[in-house]
């Protein structure tokens, strides 16, 4: 008995020196990786990324003039991907490829606006203040973004900012975004929402406060709802229902 528990002895010592060092092997392995497989002390190297460039001098720097025929085409056909339902067919774009980046970039923004819409809504309802004058043009005050963080609250045509400049800090177009208001045809009341114009014709709707509708939907699939006014910092709309009398723009 007492040679067997000896040798039980020796093989638990054994097995515990294995363990242990198989664990200093793997926190080298990982250490060695977290590293980058670096054996000795890194170099403290700094740069100035924005240096300024040289021109008209190849010894100096060869791409100045590749990155300025670069940034000229660019420049001239636009910074942002075609819309999905452009044709594929013309000579510009006759591959797949615009086709599925396309669709990738419109199913990430929509997602998108969708997480802002609910967001924007969760904060309403904590900071939701009651405007006695919010349905009088004369004597409402439309709060910009500033004046709406520093009153720590507002009615729906603060609250509806919420949406708006998420969207615009998440890089949507500017020129897709803008803000409006909403008649309801049955006692017109006035509402603020935000207008994602995805598609010209028929927007997505963005309400904070959710009086219009409480998820994302297009505004095709609203009902007793009309446009009154479409506008942004720079341009105002008078939207008019097709065939009726023509939109005036203003700007400002």
């Amino acid at each position: 008995m007492v040679i067997l528990r000896a040798l039980m002895k020796k093989r638990r010592d054994s097995c515990s020196i294995a363990c242990v060092t198989a664990c200093a092997a793997l926190v080298a392995i990982a250490l060695g990786c977290a590293s980058g497989g670096a054996t000795g002390p890194r170099s403290a190297r700094h740069f100035d990324f924005f240096g300024a460039a040289t021109p008209n001098d190849d010894k100096v720097d060869p791409w100045y003039p590749k990155v300025v025929e670069w940034q000229g085409r660019m420049q001239s056909e636009g910074k942002r991907l075609p819309p999905t339902d452009r044709s594929l067919r013309s000579s510009e774009h006759s591959g797949k490829l615009l086709m599925t980046m396309s669709a990738f970039r419109d199913e990430e923004r929509r997602d998108v606006a969708k997480r802002v819409t609910d967001w924007a809504q969760h904060l309403a309802r904590r900071y939701y203040k009651w405007d006695p004058n919010s349905q009088d043009p004369n004597f409402d005050h439309w709060p910009t973004v500033g004046e709406l963080l520093g009153n720590n609250g507002d009615d729906c045509d603060g609250l509806d900012l919420i949406a708006y400049q998420l969207l615009r800090e998440f890089g949507f177009p500017p020129d897709s975004l803008f803000r409006a208001v909403l008649r309801r045809n049955r006692d017109k009341a006035n509402h603020m929402v935000t207008l994602w114009f995805e598609d010209p014709k028929d927007p997505w709707v963005l309400d904070a406060t959710g009086a219009v509708t409480f998820e994302m939907r297009l505004f095709s699939q609203l009902e007793g709802w009309t446009p009154t006014k479409i506008f942004n910092e720079r341009t105002q709309f008078a939207p008019a229902e097709v065939g009726s009398r023509p939109s005036a723009a203003h700007r400002e």
